[in-house]
């Protein structure tokens, strides 16, 4: 693929900072698991661009580039494997003749076919010559892409070359040198070896596997071995030299062996415990290799979905610090009930994750995370005895001026002041966002919530009492923002959170006041439910044409008037009366109807209400000389819940 091309073809339809931002947060969304390339593929596609693999005779193309039925193919590689030519008998009786061979470069390997007179071209080729091959094409033959030959294929042998773009032809190999679909001998130390496991054939035989991890000084790799290898007595520490052949595997490179020798037996018994774990600093040295840790997790994340072309997986994440540097580790789908049991503070060991290095485009610097896979282990080493201190609003926001807190990481307690519906909206990429306000209270002050995305689904309304922790504080216009994200973790109703009740009596309301008031509602103020505002500057209309339904503003004249539920309701609650100014969704709340429902109906529709108990959440003003409740929240009476 044309990196540069490509690059060229986004910058047509963005800012270079607009598309830096968006490769950094595909990677980001991806937990590092795919690389620049992968990224810009994606923003390509959102973006509709047809993604070059062909260009002009500049472009540096790769095996990893040939896609199944291009014709015309041309590509250049070291051959790593070749055949005689053999003779065969045609349907028609004649003589019919087959050669291949194997090249690769850094990105992969691949067979070329020559059939007939084109077998005759490996005459003068051997092991290790850089060819160049043109007018081949491509085809896929049981589930392996490979080359064939046509009429007008055509080798060249070259003298001249870059030989860092191709393989070296060694004996043995160091697992870092291995490339996808080659033949290899490598000799080295077996890290892991997993129990022997029996599957069914097709043909209803017996089938067995055992899976090996590999160790060299340059890295590591799984191995597999079937049926009878998979018998031999193989241990953890053994070294052993094998030969075999290179494939890519679900999570990277993996070598199928076919022979295996063990060059030096470890006994188990006997084997020396060595710590391999690494301090987290020196992570970055590591780049798609299986490493040990240990440290206490910082944060544990929710669980989310993450959709990819082919299905959609579940991923959750933790960060883990050992006093040198912290790390993400990822866990996905099954893995992440390894999970359950675990909390924050909590000191653990990993074992055998795989490291993922790229660069953050936002602070361009190295950054390695650590992915979870068959191959790792989790295990507890201490349970944490540390309880987190919760803040109250007026603390947060005390401590928060006086900088006094990180805020990028608080933890507080709060009661649900008024929560809202969740709104769809969409993103500059074109997909779906959810977002979702709650406004929190301790009676004195209130701050603003935003829960994104998966915390949308949390089921949240007016009088639940919230835990919530690792989340964000900024002040905005004299308010002062919530904001979540992956690691906020919000408990709703926890057993361990006992805040002061706020609620308060009519006769006790002064003006200016946040109140929580248990009232029952008595009576309503006889006007239409449907209020037309002006479009522009918000004031009421003077009048609606009823057939065109064009509305007259004194300040703008002629508009499409905005259409807004209120009404005014009186509630008691023993001590006094007080109105109760009250819109949209809380008024479907009062009387159980829908929008549209409520606007058939009308003002009868508060007949429903009246007679009922709830819970009611506001702030109080004048108006007209009289308090009045600008009701925010409304939560259903529910006596069990009182006690």
């Amino acid at each position: 693929m044309n990196i540069d091309k490509l690059k060229n073809s986004i910058l047509q339809k963005m800012s270079q900072e607009e598309m830096d931002s968006k490769i950094s947060q595909k990677i980001d969304e991806a937990s590092g698991l795919i690389d620049e390339k992968g990224a810009l593929m994606l923003v390509a596609q959102e973006l509709n661009i047809e993604i070059p693999y062909e260009d002009d005779e500049d472009f540096d193309y790769t095996i990893s580039d040939i896609l199944e039925g291009q014709r015309d193919v041309e590509v250049t590689g070291r051959i790593v494997e070749i055949s005689s030519i053999k003779e065969f008998t045609k349907k028609d009786g004649s003589t019919g003749k087959l050669a291949s061979l194997r090249i690769a470069d850094n990105s992969g390997a691949i067979r070329l076919t020559l059939w007939n007179d084109k077998a005759d071209l490996v005459a003068d080729l051997k092991k290790g010559n850089v060819i160049k091959i043109e007018n081949a094409f491509a085809r896929n033959w049981n589930n392996k892409m490979e080359l064939n030959s046509g009429s007008e294929l055509s080798i060249e042998r070259l003298d001249e070359y870059d030989e860092s773009k191709y393989p070296k032809i060694k004996e043995n190999y160091n697992i870092s040198e291995l490339v996808e679909n080659l033949p290899a001998s490598i000799e080295a130390t077996v890290k892991l070896a997993y129990p022997l496991k029996e599957f069914n054939k097709k043909d209803g035989s017996t089938g067995c596997l055992k899976s090996l991890i590999l160790e060299d000084e340059t890295g590591t790799i799984r191995a597999t071995l079937w049926n009878e290898l998979a018998n031999m007595d193989i241990n953890t520490s053994d070294k052993v030299k094998i030969d075999g052949f290179v494939k890519q595997g679900y999570s990277g490179l993996e070598i199928s062996i076919n022979t295996i020798e063990v060059t030096e037996k470890t006994d188990p018994a006997q084997a020396k415990k060595v710590d391999n774990y690494i301090s987290i600093e020196d992570l970055t040295h590591y780049d798609k290799e299986l490493v040990s840790v240990k440290g206490k997790i910082l944060n544990k994340s929710i669980v989310r979905e993450v959709e990819f072309p082919d299905r959609v997986a579940k991923v959750q994440e933790i960060k883990v610090s050992d006093g040198t540097g912290s790390v993400r580790v990822v866990f996905w789908g099954n893995n992440i009930t390894k999970l359950d049991d675990l909390d924050e503070g909590d000191e653990i060991s990993l074992t055998n994750c795989k490291t993922k290095k790229y660069i953050n485009r936002m602070t361009d610097s190295e950054v390695v995370d650590l992915t979870f896979t068959f191959t790792s282990t989790i295990e507890l080493l201490e349970k944490s005895k540390v309880e987190i201190k919760l803040n109250s609003v007026t603390d947060l926001i005390e401590k928060f001026n006086n900088n006094e807190l990180d805020a990028d990481d608080i933890s507080f307690g709060a009661k649900v002041y008024s929560s809202y519906p969740t709104k769809e909206f969409n993103r500059y990429d074109g997909s779906k966002g959810m977002v979702k306000s709650v406004e929190l209270s301790d009676g004195d002050n209130t701050v603003r919530m935003t829960l994104w995305d998966d915390n949308t689904n949390l089921e949240i309304t007016e009088g639940d009492t919230l835990k919530i922790l690792h989340a964000k504080i900024k002040e905005n216009n004299g308010y002062y923002d919530i904001n979540t994200n992956r690691y906020t973790n919000i408990e709703i109703n926890p057993k361990d959170l006992n805040l002061v009740s706020v609620r308060t009596h009519i006769v006790d309301i002064n003006e200016e006041s946040k109140v929580e008031l248990q009232a029952t509602v008595v009576d309503y103020r006889k006007q239409d439910l449907i209020l037309n505002l002006c479009p522009n500057c918000k004031k009421r209309l003077s009048m609606v044409d009823s057939n065109s339904g064009i509305g007259i503003c004194e300040a703008c004249g002629e508009v499409t008037p905005n259409e807004v539920l209120t009404a005014t309701v009186v509630l008691d609650d023993g001590t006094g009366t007080i109105n109760g100014r009250i819109y949209e969704a809380n008024i479907s709340k009062l009387t159980g109807l829908s929008i549209d429902e409520l606007k058939e109906k009308n003002i009868e529709a508060l007949d429903l209400a009246i007679g009922n108990e709830y819970i009611f959440y506001g702030n109080v003003t004048m108006r007209n000389e009289d308090l009045e409740l600008n009701i925010r929240g409304i939560q259903e009476f529910d006596i069990n819940k009182e006690f």
